[in-house]
């Protein structure tokens, strides 16, 4: 069964990530965000980059996740924040918003304390931002959400954060980047002219094993 690029690109930044993390990817989401950001770019050849500020996710029966510790930027044992990714050429069409941790949530929420009592969640969202983002103030959040859709709130902390991990680890995020793009590379059938050219560059250490890709057809 063939699946979408979108899918594709968001199996492996997760293969990736869980490899090199296996106990701490739920925690990782600007991990997700700027490895996610760099090989979407790539791939799509469009801007897109890594976001860091607040979020909500609706966990059912009632129960409202929040990660909205906007001090937590400054606090070097971190705290409830999120990170996501977004279209940095959105002006003429609608933003995108992307965030490829939302397979996770039933399982960051469990061990935070809170019961799932959803369906359990997609593997990603990706869409316009119309379609993902629950429009509403801060301080007016509703109780519960539609399937699909989250609350989330940059801020200039998160920003700031942001800006500082990718300063202060550019060669980890690089790697990671390089060997996401390398088992997208060895997922895509032989005649596939999405990435005609193979990726340079990969850490001697990375290596693709056949079950590792999904099918793509």
């Amino acid at each position: 069964m063939a699946v979408s690029v979108k899918s594709l690109i968001a199996h492996c930044v997760n293969q990736v990530i869980r490899q090199y993390y296996p106990t701490q990817y739920c925690s990782l989401c600007h991990v997700y965000a700027i490895v996610g950001a760099n090989l979407v770019s790539i791939v799509l050849d469009r801007v897109y980059r890594p976001v860091a500020g607040l979020a909500a996710v609706d966990c059912g029966g009632g129960q409202l996740m929040r990660m909205d510790d906007n001090s937590a930027f400054a606090n070097p044992a971190g705290g409830a924040y999120h990170c996501w990714i977004e279209s940095a050429e959105d002006l003429i069409a609608e933003r995108e918003v992307i965030d490829l941790t939302f397979r996770h949530n039933h399982v960051y929420a469990e061990k935070n304390g809170f019961h799932w009592r959803k369906e359990l969640p997609p593997e990603f969202l990706w869409g316009p931002q119309s379609q993902i983002v629950v429009q509403a103030a801060i301080g007016a959040i509703p109780d519960a959400f539609p399937d699909g859709m989250v609350w989330l709130y940059e801020t200039d902390e998160g920003w700031q954060w942001m800006t500082r991990q990718l300063q202060e680890h550019q060669n980890a995020f690089v790697a990671l980047t390089a060997e996401a793009l390398k088992l997208l590379q060895a997922c895509l059938p032989p005649d596939s002219a999405l990435l005609p050219l193979a990726p340079q560059g990969a850490p001697e250490h990375a290596g693709v094993a056949a079950g590792d890709c999904v099918t793509t057809g």
